[in-house]
């Protein structure tokens, strides 16, 4: 079965918030089939009867089968887009950090109808991109898709249970001896800034949060695990210091626009993750061998992806994280670096911010930055305070 429209399912057990989601979206005229559901069991039996793309889930639902609903429908169906739409006040609860483990998004309610559609047409066109034709036939073309390792999954496991301290995370890390060094490293680095040397991964975690820390252990494991390149600009090192240097740009750049310490922490995530893509390629001769004629003759290596195969090592590293359920915000901001007109939504985010931080770090002097975009976000103005906050960056993080 293959619905022509996109179908949304709403489940709160407050029949009055379905209510008043119905007139929502019947007032907005969109072209959605939705559905509505006052429990987990309802919810459940219409992920097996109809083709969903989104589920939106109020946090404070019953457990099913031992789990949340959203737990549920990302191990039975992987395929639909998660998200939580609660009136939890405090970011940190524990409550809705074991949540968001499993969603792809978090919206606040009462939300306005134009937050609601704006965020549930960026994860349906999210997901349109990772679908596309020529996407898929080059992913079918790796070999082998990494996994996730067993360090991370480990991680994620404590992180869904109540009682799991700060120090026993930072115990986790602790277990990979050669793991430890690399993420004290990249900690300890000009990058991030911290006040003092930390010396253990317990510390780490304390000055970090664990979703920063996280997110480390992947991006470490990932690049220590790829095979290195000869070709110029392509080596594991250079990856390795553009995508820390994009981080903390990323990061810098979100903190002068005041977007808040979460979109700070998912312009450095996004900023690391932006060129995993290229771990991916390297080792398929199929996509590297046409690009190194292209590159040879001089154009750059995004253009001579686009050119080649219509998809870049941009789209290859969104897939990528999107197969293991990251978050929509980072997903989006690894598609699109490249090209971020393709996202819907037209406001600063952390695409935006890594999108920047990458631009200039390919050229300091004059950034490429696509004018339309930055014309579209009305962010013209701010590009050089953006770029004196870079040159300044790099002046210390280079010193």
């Amino acid at each position: 079965m293959t619905l022509a429209r996109p179908a949304i399912l709403f489940v709160d057990r407050d029949q009055n918030v379905l209510d008043g989601l119905k007139r929502l979206i019947r007032s907005m005229h969109l072209d959605w089939t939705t559905y509505y559901a006052e429990t987990p069991t309802e919810a459940v039996s219409l992920m097996a009867d109809i083709p969903l793309d989104v589920i939106v889930a109020d946090l404070n639902l019953p457990p099913v089968y031992g789990g949340t609903l959203l737990k549920y429908a990302q191990k039975q169906h992987p395929e639909i887009a998660r998200m939580i739409l609660s009136a939890e006040a405090n970011n940190e609860s524990e409550l809705l950090l074991q949540s968001t483990q499993a969603a792809h998004q978090f919206i606040a309610k009462p939300c306005k109808a134009e937050i609601l559609e704006t965020a549930i047409t960026r994860s349906l066109q999210l997901r349109k991109l990772l679908k596309s034709s020529e996407l898929l036939r080059v992913i079918g073309g790796i070999p082998h898709l990494p996994s996730l390792p067993p360090l991370y999954a480990e991680l994620v496991r404590k992180l869904e249970s109540e009682t799991t301290s700060m120090e026993e995370i930072g115990d986790i890390i602790a277990k990979d001896v050669s793991m430890t060094g690399r993420v004290l490293q990249l900690v300890n680095s000009a990058f991030f800034g911290l006040p003092r040397k930390v010396t253990s991964p317990r510390e780490a975690v304390l000055f970090l949060g664990v979703n920063v820390l996280k997110s480390l252990v992947l991006y470490v494991r990932l690049f220590f695990t790829a095979p290195d390149s000869p070709i110029p600009g392509l080596s594991l090192d250079e990856i390795w210091a553009h995508s820390s240097l994009t981080a903390v740009l990323a990061r810098e750049i979100v903190r002068i626009e005041r977007g808040g310490q979460r979109m700070a922490d998912d312009a450095m995530l996004a900023g690391m993750m932006h060129d995993i893509g290229k771990l991916l390629i390297l080792d398929v001769p199929s996509y590297m061998r046409p690009l190194l004629r292209r590159l040879n003759s001089g154009e750059s290596f995004p253009d001579a992806e686009y050119a080649e195969f219509s998809i870049s090592h941009a789209e290859i590293g969104g897939y990528l994280l999107a197969l293991w359920g990251f978050p929509d915000p980072l997903v989006e901001a690894v598609t699109c670096h490249h090209r971020p007109e393709m996202q819907v939504r037209k406001e600063f985010s952390p695409l935006t911010a890594v999108y920047a931080a990458n631009a200039f770090l390919e050229n300091e002097a004059e950034p490429p930055l696509e004018s339309g975009y930055i014309n579209d976000l009305g962010l013209e103005s701010r590009i050089p305070a953006w770029m004196d906050a870079c040159r300044h960056l790099l002046r210390e993080v280079r010193t």
